[in-house]
């Protein structure tokens, strides 16, 4: 009988869970003292331990620890392992969020330690999108070890195997649960894992005191190497190792192959805590449109790059990433300090894009006689249509019993405008909030004028209605809103219906544990928001007379807009469902005034596509979903599609959902109690006082309906979603003459391939343009540069990431950690 166990030792610690970041920080302080105390006490131990943050606490806390943990690594007793920022979510994060989180991490090691680990760790991770296999092995990783979910849920054909990518690529995974062992029973686990193993077998034992810290003692150690001589007579080798060491034993073995992601556990996570996945989503995609702004400015010559500001947003982001913070696992200080973080990252990073705006505003023609000018700055390298919106303010208050009626033109031509009621409240035509249909030229600011005229009074909104319905229309889209239930009932796009019957707010039965351990669905309705009465909606808006739930608030040359009041029990939802003239999409925004607890909240929207099958972004890639139920991960869309036509959900905020045959149930809410844990039959919250539960209070949601032809929708839906989750910056304001006019510095032709960042080098030398195939088929693009002189024909493989760095008339291919492949 000959058995190797390879022994890994780690102490994991989440840096923030049912504690703040400070105890975390305490308690990483403690571990890592210890392990460098045993490290140089014991012969043959290796302490491994992953995750930057906690490398950079001691680095700033105690620098003297920091300088002996350098040593031994350089000695071979402490083993960098992973060399992630931390050990994140692994579902919710976009695919170059991923990137960045993986950057960072390798970027400290090689400065502090000289270590690129080739191994990723995501020991904890409640799943694992497929699409970090391509991320993975682009970054330097050949390998991947995690812990959940186990078999029960995620069925594997072993725990080593494979892992196929949606591009191809492939890494070697190994499944070993659980990271830790109970104080002093490290021998214990080890013994148990060296019977299980099979002769000849060669597995991996992970021990080491977790959550809270802890790592290895001196009873552990001192146990083991007495295990270590006992076993050695029975042929079982019991080694100290590392994750690479075992990588590289097993290397070159026929693995079964796995093309899939790793899900599900703990779907209620993809819920929990929505204020952080709101806040998260936003600063996530400002961060990349911003650094994108900054870098377009710099190339140019018009602003100097802010790395140093962006790094720091970029700390805030990668932090809030973490397992038990954006899954909303953690205690309610916890929430509360990630929402503080998130507006500290957001807060840099609006005064980098309002830097890069002002650089990029400069050498404009002079602003037409009495016009107001607007800028507004298109971030994507393609042309971009649609209706954009931007406040300002007359040149001096109006007191007259008379309304200014805005006229955007651009070079003259006039341009479909409209005015929508404006954030301020007083009632004086002062503030201005006009609406225009625009083509936005590509990555460069564009410049419009406002002018006015005089009205006698503001124009009142209408749309045509019936008894029993309001209607949006435009000359290729007719939705149906039914006055007896607030919600659309009827989605026409070219004479094709889309809906099978009316949109709802579904309420669903839930408990009070956020990760949803327990189940994988949530399958019981108890209630539906109805359209309250025109006393109740008059009470809820705080207006002194009545007013009809369904009523039309805007319209207009280029949209109208109609609002429903719903209400369930102490709750109260208003959603306004907008169509613009000019376009196929259907919005709904939906405020939610929630006051229930341990119960779910669902958007959902029944399609009428027979047979259709489901689809949804994930990180890099496009996940075919099943259609039974169960909770799944997405990011910003979801689509039914059968050979006819299909239907997108596009979100800009949202991650779970589930699709029951053609229907779509967006999950909007849980009010799950904090860190409320499952334990047996124990109560999971005391039951002699009040326990604070998730979501009380006012939220915000944003959808958008695209349907129609079923290649349209398909082709379309990438760069639509896209859309909806970038805030276009548009700004009134007097640019100056002087100074130079930008100009796009690269441009994309074709409607398929796109880009997921354009950011300066991080070495310095050039620019990096990261592109991306979303589908799987070949995308082809024409990439032309007259800041870098360059015109080049690209061809993507399907679902490929591309990373290329543009310097002066030439570009070269580098890997995503930016080394040349």
């Amino acid at each position: 009988m000959s058995k190797r166990i390879h022994m890994i030792c780690n102490a994991h610690l989440d840096p923030v869970w049912q504690w703040t970041w400070e105890e975390g920080a305490a308690e990483t302080l403690s571990t890592f003292r210890v392990a460098a105390r045993l490290c140089r006490q014991f012969d043959g131990f290796v302490f491994n331990h992953n995750e930057a943050l906690l490398y950079r606490w001691i680095e700033e806390f105690e620098p003297a620890l920091f300088a002996e943990i350098q040593a031994l690594v350089r000695e071979g007793k402490w083993h960098i392992m992973g060399g992630w920022h931390l050990q994140p979510d692994c579902n919710m994060p976009s695919g170059e969020g991923f990137v960045r989180q993986i950057m960072s991490g390798r970027q400290y090691f090689k400065e502090k330690f000289g270590k690129e680990p080739t191994t990723a760790i995501n020991f904890d991770p409640f799943g694992h999108t497929r699409g970090l296999v391509q991320i993975l092995a682009k970054s330097g990783f050949d390998s991947y070890l995690f812990g959940r979910p186990g078999q029960g849920d995620t069925p594997l054909p072993a725990d080593l195997f494979t892992w196929v990518g949606y591009d191809g690529s492939r890494v070697t995974a190994y499944r070993r649960w659980a990271y830790n062992s109970p104080l002093g029973k490290a021998a214990k686990k080890v013994e148990d894992i060296a019977n299980a193993c099979e002769d000849g077998g060669t597995v991996i034992c992970l021990w080491g005191v977790g959550d809270h810290g802890g790592g290895p003692s001196e009873k552990d150690l001192r146990d083991i190497a007495q295990l270590q001589k006992e076993m050695r007579g029975a042929g079982v080798e019991l080694i100290h190792s590392t994750p690479e060491d075992f990588f590289r034993e097993v290397r070159g073995k026929a693995l079964p192959e796995h093309a899939g992601d790793l899900n599900a556990w703990a779907v209620g996570c993809y819920t929990s805590m929505a204020r952080i996945k709101r806040q998260y989503r936003r600063t996530e995609n400002d961060y990349f449109m911003t650094e994108q702004m900054a870098a377009a400015a710099a190339a140019q010559g018009l602003m100097e790059y802010p790395k140093d500001e962006l790094r720091d947003a970029m700390y805030d982001l990668l932090t809030v990433q973490f397992h038990d913070i954006l899954p909303g696992s953690a205690v309610k200080p916890a929430e509360d300090a990630a929402l503080q973080m998130l507006s500290h990252g957001a807060e840099i990073l609006s005064r980098v894009r309002t830097r890069a705006f002002f650089a990029l505003s400069g050498g404009q023609k002079p602003h037409l006689p009495a016009a107001i000018p607007i800028l507004v700055y298109n971030p994507f390298p393609y042309p971009v249509e649609g209706d954009f919106a931007c406040e300002m303010m007359l040149w001096d208050q109006n007191w007259a019993e008379e309304f200014s009626v805005p006229q955007v033109m651009r070079d003259g031509e006039v341009l479909p405008t409209q005015c929508e009621k404006e954030n301020s409240s007083i009632n004086l035509d002062w503030r201005k909030r006009p609406v225009f249909h625009a083509t936005l030229q590509p990555m460069q600011m564009n410049r419009f004028d406002c002018a006015f005229t005089k009205a006698e009074k503001r124009p009142v909104p209408e749309t045509r209605g019936d008894a029993d319905y309001l209607y949006l229309e435009n000359d290729r889209v007719c939705v149906r809103i039914s006055k007896a239930t607030g919600f659309p009932d009827s989605y026409t796009v070219d004479g094709r219906e889309l809906l099978s019957a009316p949109c709802a707010l579904h309420v669903v039965r839930d408990d009070s544990d956020p990760w949803g351990m327990c189940v994988h669905a949530f399958p019981d309705r108890i209630g539906t928001f109805r359209t309250l009465t025109a006393e109740e909606t008059a009470e809820w808006f705080g207006l002194s007379r009545p007013l009809d739930a369904v009523h039309c608030i805007e319209s207009g040359a280029v949209r109208t807009t109609v609002e429903a009041a719903l209400g369930y029990g102490r709750s109260r939802a208003a959603v306004r469902y907008t169509l613009s003239k000019t376009d196929g999409l259907l919005r709904a925004d939906i405020h939610v005034h929630w006051c229930e607890t341990q119960k779910m909240l669902k958007f959902a929207v029944p399609a009428a596509l027979p047979q259709a099958r489901c689809f949804g972004e994930v990180a890099y890639g496009e996940e075919a979903f099943s259609q039974d139920g169960q909770e799944h991960c997405a990011q910003r869309y979801v689509r039914l599609e059968n050979g006819d036509a299909a239907l997108s959900v596009l979100t800009d905020s949202t991650y779970g959902f589930s699709a029951e045959d053609s229907t779509l149930y967006m999950t909007l809410l849980r009010s799950a109690a904090y860190c409320a844990h499952p334990i047996g039959d124990r109560e999971r919250i005391p039951q002699d006082r009040r326990t604070a539960h998730m979501e009380q209070g006012e939220r915000d949601f944003a959808f958008e309906l695209f349907g129609g032809s079923a290649e349209t929708v398909r082709r379309q839906t990438p760069r639509r979603a896209a859309l909806l989750n970038t805030h276009i910056p548009s700004l009134s304001f007097y640019p100056p003459q002087a100074g130079r006019r930008d100009a796009p510095v690269f441009t994309l032709d074709g409607d398929a391939v796109l880009q997921t960042a354009f950011k300066q080098a991080e070495d310095g030398d050039g620019y990096i343009l990261r592109l991306f195939n979303p589908f799987d088929i070949v995308a082809q693009t024409v990439l032309r540069s007259d800041v870098f002189s360059l015109c080049e024909t690209l061809r993507l493989n399907p679902f490929e990431i591309r990373t290329l760095r543009l310097q002066s008339e030439k570009y070269t291919r580098t890997d995503l950690m930016e080394k040349e492949s």
